[in-house]
């Protein structure tokens, strides 16, 4: 019975000990080295700290910062990654939450560590692997971990503007990565393109991906996401078959063109997750790639990344969404209506999620815990957790789920209509000249509020729009960018731009 994400390394390291489990552009870690480095720096850990406490990693997103993450697990504590990139007001913020018994840094973020950490301990992470394993205190570390015990701890924006962290158990972890093994066929033989950052649980793919099953991950270099010929070599050079991106990584590469000229034909698997996937770049990706598997997959961070999927298994329109599919093994997902009744067929409601999946909820903040994480208000005999998204979602004829988009997305426009402004932002994402965009609300106003990158003049838009939506769904005010703000997880900053076009 696997309990322990380690018991994972362990195997893969026996297995295939000189391996390169993960690389980047400057150094490799094969299984043994990154064993060796985990129990080195756990064993340095373990003599400095208790076990069960936070473990913050202030380090650049490299394989050696994957070794930090494991030397926590290795003393019984748990991981908490920090971009380094991020402003000092919210590492204080995040601290202030978290509290971390000590701070793991590489050379480059060495001065700004030790100014965050406080009364924590700190040390860079090099230097801790000078310690020699103790195979004594690791066992015996391990053989008090229970499968509930936390693995890491994901901060996320707060709506309070604190941020919120999400914690995983390793149960929740080794149930995902049995799932992406059995569901995905995710073996050995894969070579994975790791594309999103190590602060974003869709990180947590290629990471447990790779120990489960022995297959190697290759970080990609940030350059490569703007320089697409780059990309492209990349994938080739180092043979990978498998990426999992967030959309607007996979639009950017389609509207590029470079598919057309040097399609990575040696892609197996193509996956996506964290936003819409429209269609129209979908079908450039499958004309240039047409063998590879395509998955649609859903899911937020509290529910260990993914609980829903669709293999995409048909040809779709442009203009038409994908849908988001079924729930993984082992979950069940409700759609519920505003009487907390299971949603009729067609029906839209709040997607909710329940199983192994879930969060323990957030570390340090019972009060947001307790509103995310209910009770099953279907189950009135005995306690069942069961976590809110915030998502809507409704079945379509075949059964499979369609994401509908944010709750807040919702909107009320001209004192009657209700709109899912994802459902706007669909037809957009159609129309040729739009490369891509988003929508929102002011609500003062009353106004819809596109805002977009492309070639598409405003009046032409709105006209194309005018073919495909109802009047009262037409934006009242375009807004074309350059280029579009995103996040450090690569999504469009919808908050940015409220800020900005709307105030």
């Amino acid at each position: 019975m696997t309990t322990n994400v380690l018991d994972y390394l362990d195997a893969s390291a026996d297995r295939f000990p000189d391996k390169i489990a993960f690389g980047d552009e400057k150094t490799t870690l094969t299984f043994a080295q990154l064993r060796d480095l985990s129990r080195r720096g756990g064993t340095y850990l373990a003599g400095h700290v208790r076990t069960g406490l936070p473990v913050a990693v202030f380090m650049e997103k490299t394989p050696e910062c994957l070794a930090a993450f494991f030397a926590a697990v290795e003393a019984g504590c748990f991981y908490v990654p920090l971009d380094t990139k991020m402003p000092a007001e919210r590492i204080r913020l995040i601290f202030d939450t978290l509290r971390p018994a000590f701070v793991f840094y590489d050379e480059k973020n060495a001065e700004a560590a030790r100014a965050v950490a406080g009364d924590a301990g700190s040390a860079l992470f090099a230097d801790a692997c000078e310690t020699e394993p103790d195979e004594k205190v690791l066992s015996a570390i391990r053989a008090a971990h229970v499968d509930t015990d936390l693995l890491y701890v994901l901060f996320t924006s707060g709506s309070t503007g604190v941020p919120k962290g999400v914690t995983i158990s390793h149960r929740s972890m080794v149930d995902y990565a049995d799932w992406l093994h059995e569901a995905l066929d995710i073996d050995e033989t894969c070579v994975l393109g790791n594309q999103a950052p190590f602060v974003f649980d869709n990180s947590t793919l290629d990471i447990y991906s790779t120990l489960k099953n022995g297959c190697t991950t290759w970080i990609i270099p940030r350059k490569c996401f703007s320089f697409h010929k780059t990309m492209m070599r990349f994938l080739a050079e180092h043979a990978i078959d498998t990426i999992f991106f967030v959309p607007s990584a996979l639009i950017a590469i389609a509207n590029s063109g470079i598919l057309d000229v040097t399609p990575p034909t040696g892609l197996k698997r193509v996956y996506f997750c964290g936003e819409v996937m429209p269609n129209r770049q979908l079908n450039m990706w499958r004309r240039a790639v047409p063998d590879a598997t395509y998955c649609n997959m859903y899911g937020p961070t509290e529910i260990t990344d993914v609980c829903a999927y669709y293999v995409v298994d048909r040809d779709f329109d442009d203009d038409e969404p994908l849908p988001i599919g079924r729930p993984c093994a082992n979950t069940r997902i409700l759609i519920l209506n505003d009487e907390n009744k299971p949603a009729a067929p067609g029906e839209t409601g709040e997607l909710c999620v329940l199983g192994t999946c879930l969060s323990l909820g957030y570390y340090n903040n019972p009060a947001q815990t307790e509103k995310a994480f209910v009770q099953n208000p279907l189950n009135g005999l005995f306690h069942e957790r069961m976590y809110r998204t915030g998502d809507l979602a409704r079945y379509n004829d075949r059964g499979e789920i369609m994401f509908q988009g944010r709750k807040d997305f919702q909107i009320k426009h001209q004192g009657c209509y209700r709109i899912e402004l994802g459902e706007i932002e669909t037809a957009l994402l159609a129309v040729d000249g739009v490369s891509n965009g988003c929508c929102l609300y002011d609500g003062d106003r009353d106004e819809i509020v596109c805002v977009y990158m492309g070639e598409a003049d405003e009046k032409d838009l709105a006209g194309l729009l005018a073919e495909k939506l109802p009047v009262y769904m037409l934006p009242n005010r375009y807004v074309r960018l350059d280029r579009l703000p995103m996040t450090i997880n690569d999504k469009i900053d919808r908050v940015a731009l409220k800020k900005t076009h709307i105030g």
